[in-house]
């Protein structure tokens, strides 16, 4: 089933999201700040290791969502509602099998270099 990981989004963003993703039944889990050192691995399985301590940093500002086994059409579906209803989320990502063993921070930190590159080529 397919499921959103959802981090870092405001209430009424979240509010808006929820809407949309029961409309079209998909599970939404909101990850708190202190599994940012789990692997997106360990978040969708809901697995933990003794060796993790919770993470005790600042989380980055910006919200992110990662869509987890979803066939194209309903990943269509649902990105036409958020633009539809103007729901913004900084970061759109999809688990793969290179990302699902990188840690929340990692995912962060590729995205906003993707986003620079982006738009320093955009310039």
């Amino acid at each position: 089933m397919e499921k959103l990981l959802v981090f870092h989004l405001d209430d009424d963003n979240l509010k808006k999201l929820k809407q949309i993703a029961g409309a079209l039944k998909i599970r939404i889990e909101l990850v708190p700040a202190t599994d940012y050192l789990k692997t997106l691995e360990m978040i969708v399985s809901k697995t933990s290791s003794p060796l993790l301590n919770p993470f005790p940093g600042e989380v980055p500002s910006e919200s992110l969502i990662v869509f987890c086994d979803f066939p194209e059409k309903k990943m269509d579906k649902l990105l036409l509602a958020l633009r539809r209803d103007q729901v913004t989320i900084d970061y759109k990502a999809v688990l793969t099998p290179t990302n699902r063993k990188w840690n929340v921070m990692r995912l962060y930190l590729e995205m906003q270099a993707e986003k620079a590159a982006y738009q320093k080529n955009k310039a």
